[in-house]
């Protein structure tokens, strides 16, 4: 594998120019557009260059959160589609790690061509496309797993959304999302009627419960809520003054 997953950089088997240094470098500024990167993640080679997306996602730290929470350490020999996968980090990660085929689809065309860029960068083969999860057409995959980062809350139609999702998936869907932390609301979904967190992209915020019972409604046998791997200081508000929720994991399987 030309390359490989360190606790600090995605390396490739390679010895870069100082010219593809320059323009690897130059092409990450001219694709963060008006919005900017999300995933942070580093690349180095054989020689010790690197360059570097300039996101706020810090994505080897959180993937290592991630994994503690049952992300695939091993995805050998699995076809994979990574839903809403931004720039491609987790994408990339699948494919480092052994999968026989990966597909990204985003919605943001300025997503795909960063994903692109770092699909470039790592010299590895996987298919990125622009789609809609909620909109997905007849013949795409199956997949034996399906990796659904940061998406349920951008959702205004879920129940269409997971049901293309156990409609593709053959084995396992793991699932990350903004949840609501209360206990006692577990069983509910609070919609965002404005703007949440700066953004407003997001619709539903969704208890644990809720979301376990959805994802087995839309087709799936068993889902397991495996904890939240961020939770928000007692009392914490977003910069609109709503109560900030946390990050759960739920593993599905088909």
């Amino acid at each position: 594998m030309p390359t490989m997953l360190t606790p600090d950089a995605l390396a490739v088997d390679a010895v870069w120019s100082p010219e593809q240094v320059a323009y690897f470098q130059s092409e990450i500024e001219r694709r963060k557009g008006s919005v900017g990167w999300y995933h942070e993640v580093t690349v180095t080679d054989r020689a010790g260059h690197s360059v570097r997306t300039p996101g706020i996602h810090a994505c080897l730290p959180i993937l290592a959160v991630l994994e503690r929470f049952g992300f695939p350490r091993d995805f050998t020999g699995k076809t994979v589609l990574d839903i809403g996968c931004n720039a491609g980090f987790y994408s990339s990660v699948a494919k480092v790690r052994g999968a026989r085929s990966v597909l990204g689809i985003d919605y943001f065309q300025h997503s795909i061509e960063q994903a692109r860029l770092l699909r470039d960068i790592l010299q590895l083969d996987i298919d990125f496309r622009q789609g809609d999860g909620e909109a997905l057409g007849e013949g795409l995959g199956p997949f034996d797993v399906v990796i659904n980062t940061g998406v349920m809350y951008h959702l205004q139609n879920p129940m269409q959304f997971l049901s293309n999702m156990a409609r593709l998936t053959t084995e396992l869907m793991f699932l990350e999302s903004e949840m609501l932390v209360d206990s006692r609301h577990s069983e509910y979904a609070w919609f965002i009627e404005h703007e949440y967190n700066r953004d407003l992209s997001n619709w539903w915020i969704y208890g644990p419960e809720c979301l376990g019972r959805m994802v087995r409604a839309a087709g799936f046998s068993r889902a397991e809520f495996k904890g939240f791997a961020w939770t928000p200081a007692r009392g914490e508000k977003t910069p609109e003054g709503l109560d900030r929720q946390g990050r759960g994991v739920m593993l599905c399987w088909k």
